[in-house]
């Protein structure tokens, strides 16, 4: 089995099993046999069997928990673990899986105390302490849903799900710039995982709003109230990547000036990267209606090649 050489191995168990038929050993054999080829059920048989002739035996009693764990079967895989830990109570595998079916059961404290337990003996068991820190968060616990998945976060630093789970309570902490690095490693490490991906764009919205810079330049501008402090407004919402407020920007001060063109182009801008073409169309048209090209060459150059190609 070591060897990967499962054939082999049932040949042997079966060669002892007919000199000692109830050799509970070579059954739980058997059932790890069936278990690694994919055959759920007749291992969970090879290991009731297993039992029947020695009901001791621990590797038996834990690996029938984790085929009943797999199926959903909380409610016999937590009665295995039990008894596997009757068997021998320093054994920290089913500890764990015992906490692991608390939790699927939905019975919290006792989960709490089967992963605090095994944390006791051994403070280095990332998915205990991610656990903990998954039951935390549901409870709103945010500082111990921290410190637990940040623990495990740095246990395992190469788990795309652990960094998401730490970047979700970092929000929720509104440690906006901590949760885009945690997102960022989970992106990093899982290119296509589209909620790292929307949430680390999300964290990064959060950490250019809260920019106190940011913010006294938006106050600065407001206040001001004129068409090119709106524009320049505009331009540092763009230079954040915060689209939706560079369009309200723009929006404002074409509305307080509607001859001033840099607004108008900015919503070209706008409306052009998001495909926009009747709504770019028109913004183009303002913009070449009320600024020149003596003013505004390559702007207005832009524009006219936009209009030229949007006509074919």
């Amino acid at each position: 089995m070591a060897n990967g050489d499962l054939q082999k191995a049932e040949t042997y168990c079966n060669l002892g099993l007919e000199f000692s038929p109830q050799y509970a050993d070579l059954w739980a054999n058997k059932g790890l046999i069936a278990m690694y080829s994919g055959n759920k059920p007749k291992a969970k048989d090879f290991f009731i069997k297993a039992l029947r002739y020695n009901q001791e035996h621990l590797q038996a009693y834990q690996n029938l928990g984790v085929l009943y764990l797999d199926e959903g079967a909380y409610g016999k895989a937590h009665d295995n673990f039990k008894r596997a830990l009757q068997v021998n109570p320093d054994n920290l595998e089913s500890r764990y899986d015992l906490g692991l079916a608390y939790m699927k059961m939905g019975k919290k404290k006792e989960a709490r105390k089967e992963f605090a337990t095994l944390l006791a003996v051994n403070p280095n068991v990332a998915n205990a302490h991610h656990n903990l820190g998954i039951m935390a968060y549901e409870e709103k616990e945010l500082e111990s849903a921290f410190e637990h998945i940040s623990q495990a976060a740095q246990l395992t630093p190469d788990s795309s799900e652990v960094w998401h789970d730490l970047g979700t309570v970092l929000m929720e902490q509104s440690r906006f710039a901590e949760a885009r690095e945690a997102f960022g490693n989970c992106a990093r490490l899982d290119e296509k995982n589209s909620s790292c991906l929307n949430n680390l764009a999300l964290a990064q919205r959060k950490v250019a709003l809260t920019d106190s810079a940011l913010k006294e330049l938006k106050d600065t501008q407001t206040a001001e109230n004129s068409a090119p402090a709106l524009y320049l407004l505009a331009r540092q919402y763009r230079e954040k990547g915060l689209l939706t407020e560079e369009e309200g920007a723009y929006r404002k001060c074409v509305k307080l000036d509607a001859k001033f063109a840099p607004c108008h182009f900015g919503l070209f801008q706008i409306f052009s990267d998001a495909h926009k073409q009747t709504h770019a169309e028109a913004a183009c048209k303002n913009f070449m209606k009320f600024g020149t090209s003596e003013e505004f060459p390559t702007e207005y150059q832009t524009c006219e090649r936009f209009l030229a190609n949007d006509s074919f």
